[in-house]
């Protein structure tokens, strides 16, 4: 595994490729709005992987910055923590992230792929071709209580669950990605999708995302 700190000075945001993986990890205890230092290195992190070596774009971030329908940001009417995903989402989309993660919230709950807070695409379980959105993953079933979801359950929220559990990501090659949801009292999956692509379809032009994406490209 290579780490990189993309020369931003700090311990709690960095890089990282593990196999045909690229993980941004951001520090969500710090200001990550456009125009900031931490803005700054997630563009250039999301900016510099080679999707010929790391086809597996995922972005990483304590608080949730992209979308939860835990209870507390349910009652706030956002989903999301306090000016979350604004500044960030043109970013992942510009860069077809394919995946999200966040913890801060002690539950599991997995999004279509999402873009604007619209599902755009109508897949459940299998994501094939264009990279259109980026799905979301809260993954926080460990280190505390669980936390309670709202009553109000989003269109755009695929599975959610109230209990302790982990995900595991196999590539199995730059085309082929399985992702597994598992709970930690029996280790079998609930939940699970599969993406499906070849790299033509990482460097179509979408909405928001007809850029240049990549220095590869």
């Amino acid at each position: 595994m290579l780490i990189h700190k993309l020369n931003f000075p700090s311990l709690y945001r960095y890089s990282t490729d593990y196999g045909m993986f690229h993980f941004c990890i951001a520090d969500s205890e710090h200001d990550w709005r456009e125009g900031t230092e931490q803005y700054r290195f997630i563009e250039k992190c999301l900016a510099s992987v080679d999707r010929q070596k790391q086809p597996w774009l995922i972005f990483v971030a304590h608080r949730v910055l992209g979308y939860s329908s835990d209870y507390w940001y349910g009652q706030e009417g956002s989903f999301e923590e306090p000016m979350g995903r604004e500044s960030l989402q043109k970013l992942w989309q510009k860069y077809k992230v394919d995946i999200a993660f966040y913890g801060h919230v002690h539950n599991y709950e997995r999004t279509c792929p999402i873009y604007q807070s619209k599902c755009v695409n109508t897949e459940k379980s299998h994501y094939s071709g264009v990279v259109n959105g980026t799905i979301h993953v809260v993954v926080g079933g460990a280190g505390s209580h669980l936390s309670e979801f709202s009553q109000v359950k989003p269109n755009w929220s695929l599975y959610r669950d109230y209990d302790w559990g982990f995900v595991k990501m196999t590539a199995f090659n730059h085309c082929s990605l399985l992702f597994e949801y598992k709970k930690s009292r029996d280790g079998n999956v609930y939940d699970s999708f599969t993406i499906s692509r070849d790299y033509k379809d990482v460097l179509a032009c979408v909405h928001d995302g007809c850029e240049a994406s990549t220095l590869a490209s």
